[in-house]
């Protein structure tokens, strides 16, 4: 078993996180990307990852909501 560095399992984390709110607003993961990086939602994601990556899916696509929300964003 290959061991992934931290910097790794950081872009497997967000790479998860792209493709879950993709399904979740039916949107084109390339959309998905350049919203995240526009809004800093991959600051946000990096900057809380050692907690955020511990919970469930709907928890996280929630809080990446409610992060987009309180900064002017529609979804």
């Amino acid at each position: 078993m290959v061991k992934m560095s931290k910097e790794e399992k950081l872009i497997e984390f967000i790479s998860f996180c792209i493709e879950n709110f993709k399904i979740e607003h039916s949107m084109e993961g390339k959309d998905v990307a350049n919203l995240f990086n526009e809004s800093k939602v991959i600051d946000f994601l990096t900057d809380g990852y050692e907690i955020i990556h511990t919970q469930g899916k709907e928890y996280i696509i929630e809080e990446i909501e409610i992060f987009l929300k309180n900064r002017g964003y529609k979804l």
